[in-house]
C-alpha cells in the first residue's frame, strides 16, 4: 500500500518527471521571445500564398485565441511548462486541403523567424524541435510504413533559403 493519498477523480496527475526533463530547450529562451516567435511566424504564414488561406479558412475571426494557444504550446515545448493541454495531431488532421509539401513550406517560414528571434545557438535548438513536430504531424497526415519524408523536412535545421 502506498503512503500517497488517493487521487480524486478529475484531479490532474502530479508531474513526476525528473527535474532534468523539465529544463528548457535552451537556457536563454524567454516567454517574451516565444510571444514574438508566434506573432512573427503567423504574420508570415498569413502572407503566404499557399498556407495563408488554409489557416484563414480554419481561424477566421479566431486568430487571437489561436495565437494565445500557440504561445502556450511553444512555452510548453520550449520552456517545459506543461501548460498546453491540447491535441495537435487531431487539430491538424482537420485542416482541409493540406498537401505533402505544406509541412516543408511551414518549416521554410519558421526557420528564419526562429533564428532572428533566438539567435543562432538557441534558434537551432528551437528549429530542431520544430522539425520533429513537423515530422510527427506530417507522418500523422501523410505517412505510411517506409514512406520517406519529403525534401526539406530532415537534416535542414538552420539552413535558411534566401
Amino acid at each position: 500500500m502506498s503512503d500517497r493519498p488517493a487521487r480524486r477523480q478529475g484531479e490532474p496527475l502530479p508531474d513526476i518527471r525528473p527535474a532534468i526533463a523539465r529544463e528548457p530547450v535552451h537556457p536563454s529562451i524567454t516567454e517574451e521571445q516565444i510571444t514574438r516567435l508566434v506573432s512573427e511566424f503567423y504574420d508570415r504564414i498569413r502572407l503566404d500564398a499557399r498556407l495563408g488561406p488554409i489557416f484563414e479558412e480554419k481561424l477566421a475571426g479566431r486568430w487571437p485565441e489561436h495565437l494565445a494557444k500557440m504561445e502556450t504550446f511553444w512555452q510548453s515545448v520550449l520552456l517545459k511548462t506543461g501548460a498546453y493541454k491540447g491535441k495537435p495531431v487531431p487539430a491538424h488532421m482537420q485542416l482541409q486541403g493540406l498537401q505533402v509539401s505544406d509541412y516543408p513550406d511551414w518549416l521554410q517560414i519558421f526557420r528564419p523567424v526562429a533564428l532572428e528571434i533566438f539567435g543562432e545557438e538557441a534558434g537551432l535548438a528551437v528549429i530542431e524541435v520544430a522539425e520533429r513536430i513537423a515530422q510527427s504531424l506530417w507522418f500523422a497526415s501523410f505517412g505510411t510504413a517506409g514512406c520517406p519524408l519529403p525534401e526539406g523536412m530532415t537534416g535542414t535545421k538552420g539552413q535558411v533559403s534566401a
